[in-house]
């Protein structure tokens, strides 16, 4: 948005009460959205959402397309979508305009090893080959291409036997944990693959259970106090999903407390407010407030609590008390601040006034 000079115009997705987590975008909102800003260039959506969840990509799209406007897809955990008649279809196939994915999140590509595809029509393809060039380093890594082109080609002609006992080893595993007393995100509208772990009722303290994890060499995706989502993909194996169910209700079970409510984390909760473009923001002259002095104020710099990296604050948002008790609470349960000058959050850097 920096690059490129647009001005955000946010909408938010349902957000499921007893989850706390993002379920999807209606259709009707985002319709709603684009009447009232005639101007609209594109759409921009994140399918699936970080826990998993899905929109109706074919109903976003024919809002989009209506209003003569391309819809652009992050799909950075489906690359392996379309390849198993259980799995969503791709959002290429569903009608998005562009999709970026990474094939080094859901396949076994090279870290950094990511593509993107365009449909042809209401994105101009030679004007998009120059953005795409003038963006990308002149010295790419044959090594990560080929990485992609093979996971590419081990999906075409494995992906279904590949994929196939994973989806039901990764089922199983949920009805080893919901037997357990432990709740897990289910339903049609997620990633067969995605395993969304819910602890509040629990009493359980994610942090202290990827701690358990981390000493057993096995690394997750995600966790904080109220969540713990793994990475799982066809390059596991049964065994390897059984082993890590039976593993996080072990550690469940030692850190078993009192229940508590659910918490919809800072990323999903906080309205932004935009006062100015980030690119008008992020060129802007500078200086640095203590907290106590930032409501009000206008961020200059991009601040996420990282897992999921979903910001509160971007470049050109206004600093709001509810947005700082957000992150304050964040950090204090143990999640990372990323991208902030001051992960202590002690201080702010904002525009002048």
């Amino acid at each position: 948005m920096v690059y490129a000079g647009v001005i955000p115009v946010w909408v938010r997705p349902e957000i499921n009460p007893t989850t706390g987590l993002p379920e999807y975008l209606p259709s009707t909102r985002l319709k709603e959205v684009i009447d009232a800003n005639p101007d609209a260039k594109a759409v921009l959506i994140g399918e699936p959402s970080y826990v998993g969840t899905m929109s109706n990509i074919p109903r976003l799209a024919k809002v989009c397309h209506d209003a003569g406007i391309p819809l652009v897809v992050d799909a950075a955990w489906a690359a392996h979508y379309g390849f198993h008649p259980e799995l969503p279809e791709h959002p290429l196939a569903e009608g998005a305009d562009i999709v970026v994915t990474s094939a080094h999140k859901t396949l076994p590509a090279w870290s950094q090893a990511s593509f993107v595809l365009v449909r042809e029509g209401l994105v101009d393809l030679k004007r998009f080959n120059k953005a795409f060039d003038s963006t990308q380093t002149t010295s790419m890594s044959g090594r990560i291409l080929a990485s992609i082109d093979a996971s590419r080609a081990l999906l075409q002609k494995h992906g279904y036997e590949l994929i196939d006992p994973i989806i039901d080893a990764t089922e199983k595993g949920r009805a080893t944990l919901v037997a357990a007393g432990i709740d897990v995100i289910d339903g049609e509208y997620i990633d067969p693959l995605k395993l969304v772990i819910l602890l509040p009722k629990t009493g359980a303290d994610g942090n202290l259970v990827e701690q358990d994890l981390l000493k057993a060499n096995i690394d997750v995706e995600m966790a904080n106090r109220d969540l713990i989502i793994p990475m799982i993909t066809f390059a596991d194996t049964p065994e390897l999903i059984e082993d890590l169910i039976n593993r996080i209700i072990e550690s469940v079970n030692r850190h078993r407390g009192e229940p508590r409510n659910i918490a919809t984390a800072a990323a999903f909760s906080i309205v932004p407010e935009v006062v100015v473009s980030p690119r008008e923001a992020f060129f802007a002259k500078q200086e640095v407030v203590r907290a106590q002095d930032a409501v009000g104020r206008v961020s200059a710099e991009m601040i996420c609590p990282y897992p999921p990296g979903v910001p509160v604050l971007s470049p050109g948002e206004r600093i709001t008390q509810e947005a700082l008790d957000a992150l304050f609470e964040a950090r204090d349960s143990g999640v990372r601040i990323a991208f902030a000058a001051d992960r202590t959050l002690e201080t702010f850097v904002v525009l002048p006034e």
